[in-house]
């Protein structure tokens, strides 16, 4: 039961990875592209810790909180830069 389950949420986190590759690759502002990035992040951290309940490891643990703390200071760099660059424009 839990193997399939495991399973099921993984074979979402893939159709959401693949919908969010396909936002990505289409044109857009710079704003959508970083909150597509940053929900990407999302779903890769989503799969490390679906993986860490299943093998029973830490270290993907520690891996899944350092992606979200680096997802974190991404956004808040690009919503900084985009801040910024619009400031100059107008």
């Amino acid at each position: 039961m839990f193997d399939r389950t495991l399973l099921v949420v993984l074979a979402l986190l893939l159709v959401a990875a693949c919908v969010i590759v396909g936002r990505i690759l289409r044109p857009g502002t710079l704003a959508d592209r970083a909150v597509a990035f940053d929900t990407l992040a999302s779903v890769i951290m989503c799969g490390l810790l679906v993986d860490a309940a299943r093998s029973n490891d830490g270290l993907r643990l520690d891996l899944a909180v350092v992606l979200g703390l680096l997802g974190f200071l991404t956004s808040v760099t690009v919503a900084r830069f985009i801040e910024l660059r619009e400031g100059k424009e107008s």
